[in-house]
């Protein structure tokens, strides 16, 4: 069953990464990791390290709800911390 998670900016979360080009090229696709969701954008973290570049919402499966007020969600993700 999948569950929906609603972010926010500042939030780490933990979940399966996507297999977008993003993702693919930096061979993490698949794999699950920290996310960090920051304004327009998104940086993986990995041994609590940033990882790479940061990265669009999408690239890292990160969704947008439209109708309310574009907020961050994903599905099936584990909240590692509060927003700072």
């Amino acid at each position: 069953m999948t569950e929906r998670v609603d972010l926010k900016i500042g939030q780490r979360f933990r979940h399966k990464l996507p297999y977008s080009e993003a993702c693919m090229h930096m061979q993490v696709a698949g794999m699950v990791m920290e996310v960090e969701i920051r304004e327009k954008c998104a940086q993986l973290f990995k041994d609590g390290r940033e990882f790479s570049w940061p990265i669009t919402w999408g690239e890292a499966g990160i969704f947008v709800d439209w109708d309310n007020g574009k907020t961050p969600y994903v599905y099936d993700a584990e909240i590692v911390n509060e927003e700072k």
